[in-house]
């Protein structure tokens, strides 16, 4: 986290109406008071108010954008810090000789929020939610639980996964109440999920946010929290706010105490006067992935010139000015385990994307001046979720990539998505688009598996937005996946990015960056290495002492 210039108190105050955009934005990030050295002391109770992005369909779900907010209801059994991996709900563990069961030794002095006691029970009753819910948890490798005696439970899998407690830290694999699941409604556990965590749902306003109050009795954070015990503040405010100027406008009046993404031109200014955390997601960053299944990007040579003629390091430079970083690799992001820096390949050279095209046979022009063969344009379409998987940003870098390449001849239709068209899966199959572009956050390098698996025709992978299909190439990922020795596994690993970004299957662009701008009268928001969720729990407010 990076240290603020200035610091600015006030008393804790929430917002009881969304947030509106005021005449302060146009004077920039507010005084230019000096820094203070005034001492502090901290205020215990008051409302936190946090700006955020999207709001889900539920609180609970598959999507990253409800990890954020389970994070602030449930608990897991472990906690990912920063490579090692904490005690949580579980206080020890320990792995099968063949890999495939780990045995967790569970808290005994823990309830849910309605009064359920939590033990080995509630977690078989939580794995038994997850594989009938979680479209995507069989790539955990996850089959089942047992539970051994009243607070020992085995957790079993297909294949042998390093990475089931990084998986299990993160915020889809949160515990539920085994007596909210059977008994409640699926719109009660989809608004108002019941969990031990921090804080309980008070109220969803959909369309404006989620009311959240202390869990006065919790006693069950992670060991690497920041404190023991309940949240410090009495309530949580949690506003959807979908536009970045407003988000921005709402911390500099003082409507919000912390906010999600903020416009990329206050990106210095928010790294002057406040406190900024900054987190890029495990998993796939950013990535273009192109059709392998049909139509032009079948041919290496098309997808090569397709990836020489953007300037992708210049493009997140120029949009995101710092805010994200460029991310080259399209299988794996930064932060993912294994991963491995292709940065310098495939660089912007649009003389080598105009002579392959030349050598595919992509010589002739049409009308408008787009490359041609055997009278056919050289088209291709991108479809993207704008405001669910595309940022505004994001945007500005996909219109400037549809730019770059209509200079070496290929005509690229853009075609913006609503949320509702992204998740009802408009433009998913393979004869839909050319070109797609998106991330998908996995704290694993499994993450090749959900991506280039092949589906069937009774079973499409949806995740693999390549259509990929190589059962030589797959084996070699579940290879990798089942290697014991860990160095080995990163060799296996390493290779199999290079031959994805050699073929170009996949190239990224940028990572999908986790970015919180704090107000520095509330201290200690963090977020956890996992995926980057925010943690309000151990926050407080300070005044002057």
């Amino acid at each position: 986290m990076n240290g603020s210039a200035r610091r600015v108190l006030r008393r804790p105050s929430g917002i009881a109406t969304a947030l509106t955009l005021t005449a302060m934005l146009a004077v920039g990030c507010g005084d230019d008071a000096a820094p203070s050295s005034a001492a502090t002391h901290r205020v215990d109770g008051g409302t936190i108010t946090y700006a955020h992005y999207q709001e889900p369909p539920c609180l609970w779900g598959g999507w990253v954008q409800q990890a954020y907010l389970s994070r602030q209801v449930f608990d897991s059994l472990v906690s990912y810090d920063n490579g090692a991996i904490r005690p949580w709900l579980a206080t020890s563990w320990q792995t099968s000789p063949d890999r495939k069961a780990v045995t967790f030794t569970l808290r005994d002095d823990v309830h849910f929020t309605d009064g359920t006691p939590f033990d080995a029970q509630a977690v078989v009753a939580n794995v038994e939610f997850w594989l009938k819910n979680l479209g995507w948890v069989s790539y955990s490798f996850l089959t089942g639980a047992d539970a051994v005696d009243d607070h020992t439970v085995t957790l079993r899998t297909s294949e042998p996964n390093p990475e089931i407690f990084n998986e299990l830290a993160n915020g889809h694999f949160g515990i539920q109440s085994p007596t909210a699941l059977s008994e409640h409604t699926a719109e009660q556990n989809c608004l108002a999920p019941v969990g031990t965590g921090p804080w309980i749902v008070q109220e969803w306003k959909r369309g404006e946010g989620i009311d959240f109050v202390r869990n006065d009795n919790y006693n069950s954070a992670p060991a690497n929290a920041k404190h023991q015990g309940p949240a410090y503040a009495q309530r949580l405010d949690w506003k959807f706010v979908p536009d970045a100027t407003t988000r921005w406008g709402s911390l500099l009046t003082g409507q919000a105490d912390a906010v999600y993404d903020i416009p990329s031109s206050q990106w210095a200014n928010a790294n002057r006067d406040y406190q900024v955390l900054n987190y890029v997601a495990t998993g796939r960053p950013q990535a273009l992935t192109f059709n392998t299944n049909r139509g032009p990007f079948t041919d290496r040579k098309v997808r090569q010139a397709f990836v020489h003629a953007i300037d992708r390091a210049k493009i997140t430079s120029a949009v995101f000015k710092g805010s994200v970083p460029f991310e080259g690799n399209g299988s794996l992001s930064k932060t993912t385990p294994d991963y491995r820096n292709v940065d310098h390949s495939l660089p912007y050279d649009p003389a080598t994307a105009n002579r392959l095209l030349d050598e595919a046979g992509w010589t002739q022009r049409d009308k408008n001046g787009y490359r041609a063969k055997e009278g056919q344009t050289l088209k291709a379409r991108l479809p993207y979720g704008l405001g669910s998987i595309i940022t505004p940003d994001g945007s500005t870098a996909v219109q400037i990539i549809q730019d770059q390449v209509k200079q070496v001849g290929i005509d690229l239709e853009l075609l913006p998505l609503t949320q509702t068209q992204q998740f009802g899966g408009a433009y998913a199959k393979p004869a839909d688009k050319e070109v797609s572009f998106g991330y998908w956050v996995w704290p694993s390098p499994s993450i090749l598996y959900i991506t280039y698996k092949a589906g069937t025709a009774q079973a499409p992978n949806g995740n693999n937005t390549a259509f990929f299909d190589n059962p030589e190439v797959e084996a070699k990922i579940l290879d990798a996946q089942r290697e014991p020795d860990p160095a080995e596994r990163t060799r296996k690993y390493a290779a199999l990015q290079d031959w994805f970004d050699s073929e170009a299957i996949a190239v990224g662009v940028y990572d999908y960056t986790y970015n919180l701008t704090v107000a520095d009268n509330l201290e200690d928001v963090w977020q956890d290495s996992g995926n980057g969720l925010p943690v309000f729990s151990d926050a407080y407010f300070v005044e002057p002492s």
